[in-house]
């Protein structure tokens, strides 16, 4: 008795689940409210009962388009360097330039760039020494004692590699103000009084 039930029932189901499905994915039509028939008022004129008026929509604090056409205009011409010329060379193209001494030996790469208050290039730090710039050592060399020459993208100078490792290194502000506070660091704890017992 109880089989015969739970067969009829699951028949029964199936039989409504198509009219359950139909249905369900059946769509439905939403009709948009009607529209309100108010005469129309002209866009300066609010409303009888508003007592705001509507107010343009432009800030009149804003530049005008005069003003902003005057504001866009170009760096005078003496200003603006349109092109690259063949006697320049870009930071770009420097900063990890190989260095070759007068014999054609590899002796590091360009690390850095120094320049002056005015931007005039003052100085090149090369990365000297070490396996894959590991162990590498900073030298700073003037720039005059560096030859640039752009056309084979490659710099020279007239030192060796063992000139180069032998010459101190190339300290900049930061590290030389971490070095000057390590110092005063040691210094008053050296000279801190001894902690009584």
């Amino acid at each position: 008795m109880l089989k015969k039930f739970f067969l009829l029932s699951t028949v029964a189901s199936l039989a409504a689940f198509p009219a359950l499905a139909q249905e369900a994915t059946q769509p439905t039509t939403i009709t948009p409210p009607a529209e309100q028939t108010t005469p129309a008022q002209p866009a300066d004129q609010a409303p009888a009962g508003d007592m705001t008026q509507q107010q343009p929509t432009t800030d009149p604090a804003a530049p005008t388009t005069a003003e902003t056409e005057q504001a866009a205009s170009p760096p005078p011409s003496e200003a603006v360097i349109p092109a690259q010329a063949a006697d320049q060379v870009r930071a770009e193209k420097l900063i990890g330039m190989e260095v070759y001494d007068t014999n054609g030996d590899k002796v590091g790469t360009v690390k850095d760039i120094l320049f002056d208050k005015d931007g005039k290039a003052t100085g090149m730090v090369l990365s000297v020494g070490g396996v894959l710039g590991v162990g590498a050592k900073q030298v700073g060399l003037q720039w005059s004692e560096v030859d640039i020459q752009s056309d084979a993208e490659v710099a020279k100078i007239q030192y060796n590699q063992d000139q180069l490792k032998a010459a101190p290194d190339f300290k900049t502000q930061e590290a030389q103000k971490a070095e000057a506070d390590a110092a005063q660091m040691q210094t008053q704890q050296e000279n801190a009084p001894a902690p009584t017992q």
